[in-house]
């Protein structure tokens, strides 16, 4: 077998990628075959990223399989064959397997998805620049217009696009637009428009989700689509609806650890910590009311969070990202299984559509109990899709996924608890206690693992706390207190460091 190196020798070699949809140019690692060839190969997650692609990892069959627009290629480790929706192309090198991860031949990207794809793909050899077009925002612009008893908002598309409504939450309206490209600034409605009190928008790597707000007088809710214009209205009715209901909610230092652990608890022994700052480049996450990011927060509060693991208890720490760059949910559950970690801790900011909603609150993995814990875990989700999924395949990913991270139900719900009692000793905001939800990001791992929502961005004196160094140190020494705490019940007397003795096989 041939193995990759990168082509010149104690350096970095990469190509620089442009696009068409608003994102800024980046610069991609590449490598050649060690001898004999001079192609260049790309990690199949790049490739994925780079046309916003879906990706399928099967380590069993070492095969990838890429979902690029409605045309899946599936690729097969130390194999030139490409079958392309069932039909296979000859590449002229074979697709490679180096450290953990698929690697794909440049090969593939310019003469084999640029014909099968909408796509358009530009390569100068010369600068090594590859301009990708064709990906442009297809969702352009939104407009309102009220009567007495309606208030409907138009969603301008460049193309006809399918589109899914979710008003399972009283006062919010979540719309799914497949395929969809968006600029969620351009999006951002914060004035009220009749029954509707506000909008956002968030892209994901292959869909456009828009977030309405709508006054509780609004009783029936309509959307509608046509092709020709093509456009999307959603059109709210007047009438009584209850208002959003709040969480149930924990008082100030109200969070007890009831019991004991069952008697057979296992014995883990903690070495590796992963810290997983949510979000990160083009994805800003949650914004907040004068402008604040969501990603730029939680990197900051996982730098300090490491900082202090580090010199108060002497693990070590992994993070998903150290500075602004995007990662899907797979590939951070991918990063932590890779690093052998004993307890993963995913960092986020909180939002709403009300200013005065606020605290902090954890999540475990667990289909969602209450329809605010489902409400978060759809905005979190947001960010990615599950590998390979499908819309009518996500319950039966969850129910495999959550098989996995049923083995350790239990420490996390445990550390859990623990994070919001630690925490709710030194914050002076609300604690919102303990939830179970279905985060995508905490599905592929396999370790006990929790989300943490620090604070609402939404809320302008908690947007000011989650700026403070000194609410960051706070919210740092809570969590590793909770560490201490997990460590001293469930530390091994003896045991192989780090890991649970398996690693994931998504998102390579």
């Amino acid at each position: 077998m041939m193995s990759l190196v990168v082509p010149t020798a104690g350096k970095d070699r990469s190509i620089t990628v442009m696009y068409d949809d608003g994102r800024s140019p980046e610069t991609v690692q590449v490598w050649k075959s060690e001898k004999g060839s001079e192609s260049l190969y790309l990690r199949a997650n790049d490739v994925a990223r780079l046309f916003k692609a879906t990706q399928f990892w099967n380590a069993s069959s070492r095969k990838v399989v890429l979902g690029i627009g409605t045309t899946r290629f599936t690729l097969t480790v130390d194999t030139r064959v490409v079958v392309i929706d069932g039909e296979p192309v000859m590449l002229r090198v074979p697709i490679q397997y180096e450290g953990g991860f698929v690697m794909i031949p440049l090969e593939f990207i310019l003469d084999v998805a640029s014909q099968h794809t909408s796509r358009v793909l530009i390569w100068d050899d010369d600068s090594e620049t590859l301009r990708i077009e064709g990906i442009g925002f297809n969702v352009e612009a939104i407009t309102f217009a009220t009567a007495a008893d309606r208030s409907t908002a138009t969603i301008k598309l460049q193309e006809p696009l399918l589109c899914v409504a979710d008003k399972g939450t009283p006062g919010l309206v979540r719309l799914k637009i497949y395929r969809g490209r968006i600029d969620p600034k351009q999006f951002a409605v914060r004035e009220k428009h009749g029954q509707f009190n506000g909008v956002r928008a968030e892209q994901t790597d292959r869909d456009a989700y828009i977030y309405f707000d709508i006054d509780k007088l609004s009783s029936r809710i309509r959307v509608e689509r046509s092709e020709d214009p093509p456009e999307i209205q959603v059109i709210l009715e007047k009438g009584e609806l209850p208002e959003i209901p709040e969480p149930e909610l924990s008082g100030k230092k109200s969070v007890e650890i009831i019991g004991d652990m069952p008697a057979e608890r296992r014995h883990i022994k903690i070495a590796t910590i992963v810290l997983d700052p949510g979000h990160g480049g083009r994805d800003n996450g949650k914004t907040g009311v004068t402008g604040v990011l969501e990603k730029d927060v939680n990197l900051e509060i996982a730098q300090q969070l490491r900082e202090l693991i580090e010199r108060e208890l002497d693990l070590d720490v992994v993070l998903t990202r150290e500075d602004d760059r995007m990662l899907s949910l797979s590939q951070r559950s991918e990063i932590a299984n890779q690093a052998g970690g004993d307890l993963f801790i995913s960092i986020h900011c909180n939002g709403w559509f009300s200013s005065k909603t606020g605290g902090f609150e954890a999540y475990f993995l667990s289909p969602a109990r209450t329809e605010n814990a489902r409400e978060v875990a759809r905005i979190e989700n947001a960010a990615d899709e599950l590998i390979g999924r499908t819309d009518n395949s996500s319950e039966i990913d969850f129910i495999l996924w959550d098989m996995v991270q049923n083995e350790f139900i239990n420490e996390s719900s445990f550390f859990a608890e623990l994070v919001q009692k630690a925490m709710s000793e030194r914050l002076e905001i609300r604690n919102r206690g303990v939830k179970q939800a279905n985060f995508t990001v905490l599905m592929g791992v396999y370790m006990p693992a929790i989300l943490v929502e620090t604070a609402f961005l939404s809320n302008h004196a908690e947007e000011k706390l989650l700026v403070d160094t000194e609410f960051q140190r706070k919210v740092a020494g809570g969590i590793v207190e909770a560490i201490r705490q997990f460590r001293d019940r469930y530390q091994a007397d003896s045991g192989t460091r780090g890991g649970y003795g398996r690693s994931g096989s998504f998102g390579r």
